[in-house]
C-alpha cells in the first residue's frame, strides 16, 4: 500500500497566508505527551544561578529528549551537554514541569496577584496616590487617608465602595 505524500507548505505560502507579512506566529513546540507538560525556554545569561533557582525555587526540570515529538533541530534547538538549547552558545535552556502542577502554581499566583492588586491596602493607597496627583491634591489626600477606613472593591466594573 502506497503512502499518500505529505503535502508540504512553503514558508513564503504560510507568510503569505497569515494575514499579515510582518507577522511571525510562534509555534508550540511538539511533545509526545502535549497535556503533560508545561515548557519554558529560560535564558540562562540573566544570572549564573538562573537555572538553579528555576530547579531548586521553582520547581522546573530540563526537557528531554524522549518529551520532544520531533528532532530538536526541527524545531531550532540542539543538545548539548544532555540539555536541548538554542543559541549561539546554547543560553537558552528548554525546561518542563508537569501541567497539573504549573496549573496549580499559576492558579495561586493570580490569587495572590489579585489580593495585592485589589486588596483593601492596595485599593486605598491608589486612592489616596490619585488625590495627591491632582491639583491641590495633598489635603485631599491627607482627607481621604484619614477619614476613609477601608475601600473595598465590589465587581470587575469601576465602582468602588468606600465605607467609614
Amino acid at each position: 500500500m502506497a503512502q499518500a505524500k505529505k503535502k508540504t507548505v512553503s514558508v513564503i505560502d504560510r507568510r503569505l497566508a497569515s494575514g499579515s507579512v510582518f507577522s511571525s506566529l510562534s509555534r508550540a513546540i511538539p511533545l509526545v505527551e502535549p497535556a503533560a507538560w508545561e515548557l519554558r525556554i529560560v535564558n540562562t545569561e540573566i544570572g549564573d544561578a538562573r537555572l538553579w533557582a528555576m530547579q531548586m525555587e521553582k520547581g522546573w526540570a530540563y526537557a528531554e529528549l524522549s518529551d520532544l515529538a520531533v528532532d530538536p533541530v526541527e524545531i531550532g534547538f540542539r543538545v548539548q551537554d544532555g540539555r536541548i538549547v538554542r543559541g549561539t552558545h546554547g543560553h537558552e535552556v528548554l525546561m518542563k514541569m508537569a501541567a497539573p502542577s504549573y496549573r496549580k502554581l499559576r492558579k495561586f499566583k493570580e490569587s495572590e496577584n489579585r489580593r495585592n492588586t485589589f486588596g483593601d491596602k492596595a485599593v486605598m493607597s491608589a486612592i489616596v496616590s490619585a488625590a495627591e496627583r491632582e491639583p491641590d491634591g495633598g489635603r485631599g489626600a491627607e482627607f481621604l487617608s484619614q477619614t476613609v477606613q477601608t475601600a473595598r472593591v465590589i465587581d470587575s466594573s469601576e465602582r468602588v465602595s468606600l465605607e467609614d
